[in-house]
């Protein structure tokens, strides 16, 4: 008899199977951070490099915020 108990309860446990990885899958989509745009705040990035704790951190923020400047004034 444990056989057919096991052969009922498969759609149950697909079912519930299922339901566990689209919840996971909302939760996920619900909770990621919202995409930003890098041109709405450019000081952000020359800030950072200002508070870069060490130089070669200092160089890299700097190139980094002077292509985000460059590609901002683009649009």
């Amino acid at each position: 008899m444990p056989g057919a108990v096991m052969r009922s309860n498969w759609p149950l446990r697909a079912a519930i199977f299922l339901f566990v990885i689209f919840l996971i899958a909302v939760l996920s989509w619900l909770t990621q951070p919202p995409h930003e745009d890098p041109c709405a705040n450019p000081q952000a990035d020359v800030s950072a490099a200002v508070l870069a704790d060490q130089p070669g951190e200092q160089d890299a923020m700097v190139n980094r915020a002077i292509i985000l400047k460059g590609n901002c004034e683009k649009d």
